[in-house]
């Protein structure tokens, strides 16, 4: 007579259902700050490491590429008029085809700082302009010798405005 088998529960499925109940429950915080919360999670996100960033003694991280331009970023104290989600939008509307072929797009609340000289004219003086820093990696180009290059496009963190585009 073939009798009934209880139900055993594994340690594995026991803790890899506790793994998944704490990964669902962070994603739900997570959507909830993005939707019904942007400046809190702008505030985290910029809070991040600045992608391929090096510490400075003033410890503000800056990206090499960018400081052989002259341009270094500081970190805001205030939080932007214009959030993460809408920098984005702007960005990709402004460069849409950056946006499309782009292999990972990031972005960054900071301080722009290009101060204007004569080896760069052709562009007002930025000090400390709350910006919003959106980084385009690995673009296919055909202007340069290199078959990818990363773009590094700033909006007025206020306005929407852009301000900058450099390609490294």
């Amino acid at each position: 007579m073939a009798g009934k088998r209880g139900k055993a529960t594994s340690p594995f499925h026991l803790i890899s259902g506790i793994v998944g109940a704490v990964l669902l429950a962070v994603a739900l915080v997570w959507a909830f700050l993005l939707v019904f919360q942007p400046t809190v999670a702008s505030r985290i996100s910029s809070s991040l490491p600045l992608p391929r960033s090096v510490a400075t003694p003033s410890g503000q991280a800056q990206i090499p590429a960018l400081q052989a331009e002259g341009i270094t970023l500081g970190h805001p104290s205030q939080t932007p008029a214009l959030s993460q989600q809408q920098a984005l939008l702007l960005a990709n509307q402004l460069m849409p085809d950056a946006a499309t072929q782009a292999k990972s797009t990031t972005a960054s609340y900071v301080l722009l700082n290009y101060p204007a000289s004569s080896n760069h004219p052709a562009h007002p003086d930025f000090n400390n302009v709350p910006a919003w820093m959106i980084v385009y990696r690995q673009v296919p180009v055909t202007f340069s010798s290199q078959t990818h290059q990363d773009l590094y496009l700033f909006l007025d963190a206020s306005t929407g405005k852009e301000l900058l585009a450099i390609w490294a």
